[in-house]
């Protein structure tokens, strides 16, 4: 038998009735002193990643969530059985005890801010006739030391890239092919400049409108520049409906951006990484 553990969470205020996992088995508590594991029997150690499977690991959590403070699992979180589960609350009890209340009466709120128009110059390959063909260490060196912004937590969903074509500069013939490349990878990499000062900015201005009503923020640097800057604030539950007043606000005053908000959610990225 093997159980699939979705969250911790503090001793129940009340049973859990009708709540199904994954698998259509009934969900149950197994408690260790006073935290508990809430978890549902599946038949196999690895569970599948589908649309139906992770709706219902986040439901299950959610649910619990509307009655108390929890600390979700990562998606396909499987023990072999009770003992080993036990074992894990016994490992990481000080850590569980401690993320529970450091987000009691807290949730997560997410912001995804994408350009309108936007411009990404795609990397170029070597030129046909010098690929393979070694370059000198000053390049190779200079190219390593740039760095770009292609770098992402649920619970924001993808919407795929935003991309418009842009014609690439003419640029004079030159002699070698190498050199003509040296020059497309010139203006790719001062494009991706301007994307990490826009950034910036736009980190820093969001975190002005929310700064004194939110208790911790973390940017998502997973995904590339191209998917937009992904934000995640930890806020006190009674601060839910000045967040979104406030994120009405920053919408109106930026529309030359697309501002998306989505939430409240229970805490999935700002618990203890242990």
């Amino acid at each position: 038998m093997y159980l699939y553990l979705y969250c911790i969470t503090n001793a129940l205020h009340k049973p859990l009735i009708n709540v199904v996992g994954i698998g259509n088995d009934n969900v149950r508590a197994l408690q260790y002193e006073d935290i508990v594991a809430i978890l549902s029997e599946v038949a196999m150690a690895k569970i599948p990643v589908s649309n139906g499977n992770v709706l219902r690991h986040a439901t299950v959590i959610e649910t619990v969530q509307k009655e108390q403070t929890v600390l979700p699992m990562r998606f396909s979180s499987v023990f072999h059985g009770d003992t080993a589960v036990l074992e894990f609350l016994k490992n990481r009890y000080a850590i569980f005890v401690s993320d529970l209340e450091r987000l009691h009466d807290k949730l997560e709120m997410g912001i995804r801010v994408i350009q309108k128009k936007l411009t990404v110059h795609p990397p170029f390959p070597p030129p046909e006739g010098d690929r393979g063909r070694a370059f000198s260490p000053s390049v190779s060196g200079a190219e390593g030391g740039i760095q770009g912004t292609n770098e992402y937590s649920p619970p924001l969903m993808g919407v795929g890239d935003r991309l418009t074509e842009s014609p690439i500069p003419d640029l004079q013939p030159s002699a070698s092919p190498a050199v003509s490349y040296l020059q497309q990878r010139r203006i790719y990499y001062a494009s991706q400049d301007e994307n990490d000062e826009w950034v910036r900015e736009i980190v820093k201005t969001c975190h002005a409108q929310f700064e004194d009503i939110c208790v911790k923020y973390k940017r998502d640097i997973r995904t590339s520049f191209s998917q937009g800057v992904f934000l995640n604030y930890l806020i006190h539950k009674d601060s839910l409906n000045e967040f979104k007043n406030r994120f009405n606000d920053l919408k109106s005053s930026l529309n030359e951006l697309h501002f998306l908000c989505s939430g409240p959610w229970p805490p999935y990225h700002f618990v203890s990484p242990e």
